[in-house]
């Protein structure tokens, strides 16, 4: 019999949901289950024919992931989410991921208009036209609900190292105020 969901999980499954998007392997996922549940995650929003800003982002993931690949923590993920599911096919997501070396804990996510108009919509990044995306990184801890939002120019030791942190943290420790 599964576990009764704690409130706080209740309520992170209800604000990000369980929307079903499709990764660049072509694996059908839950957004809030299968990807952020019980995980630290870098969520960063782009489009594979971006020439501007994408790849830059990018880039920066890409040492990001060299550096905790060097101090590793459990449960620590890349999300790169296309603002362009017309385009975006997963496959077009595995070339994507491919030029950037990603590797098992860098997922890349498409699926219909709609639906990832939704999770973008939820995430606060709902823009009219593609280009009109932000650079901003998400940073967050599922487990904890400790959530922030870091400037693209962050440098990516330091981008590292709030994973890190965030990956440090205790759910029962931040669920419990503490003492001034």
């Amino acid at each position: 019999m599964p576990a009764i969901a704690s409130p706080r999980e209740r309520a992170a499954r209800l604000f990000f949901s369980d929307r079903r998007l499709v990764t660049q392997d072509g694996h059908d996922v839950a957004f809030y289950t299968d990807v952020l549940k019980n995980n630290v995650v870098l969520i960063n929003f782009f489009f594979t024919q971006c020439a501007d800003s994408c790849p830059t982002q990018s880039a920066r993931l890409e040492e990001v992931q060299t550096l905790l690949r060097a101090n590793p923590r459990p449960r620590v993920r890349l999300v790169s989410v296309s603002v362009d599911p017309a385009h975006d096919s997963p496959a077009a997501l595995a070339a994507y991921a491919a030029t950037w070396h990603a590797g098992n804990d860098w997922t890349f996510l498409t699926g219909s208009p709609q639906i990832v108009n939704d999770v973008l919509r939820r995430l606060g990044q709902l823009v009219a036209e593609r280009r009109a995306h932000t650079s901003m990184f998400i940073a967050g801890n599922a487990a904890t609900g400790h959530w922030l939002k870091l400037h693209p120019d962050t440098p990516s030791a330091t981008i590292a190292a709030e994973l890190q942190a965030l990956a440090d943290e205790s759910p029962t420790r931040a669920a419990v105020p503490e003492a001034p």
